[in-house]
C-alpha cells in the first residue's frame, strides 16, 4: 500500500513536471528574420502563375 502511494505521488511530480516545462520547449525566441540574401516578399500573389493546374486529376 505504501509503495503504491510512494509510485503513484512520484508519478504525478513527474507529471506536473513535463506540464511545468513544455511551454519552455515551443515555439523560437525573438523576432523571424531573413536568410542572407533573401527579400520579404509577403504578401505573395496565389497562384504564382496563371497556366492551368496538371495532375492526375486534370481533364
Amino acid at each position: 500500500m505504501r509503495r503504491q502511494r510512494l509510485f503513484t505521488r512520484l508519478m504525478l511530480a513527474a507529471l506536473l513536471g513535463v506540464l511545468a516545462l513544455a511551454p519552455a520547449a515551443c515555439g523560437r525566441k525573438g523576432s523571424p528574420v531573413l536568410p542572407p540574401g533573401e527579400t520579404d516578399q509577403f504578401p505573395s500573389k496565389y497562384p504564382k502563375t496563371t497556366d492551368p493546374q496538371t495532375g492526375v486529376f486534370s481533364s
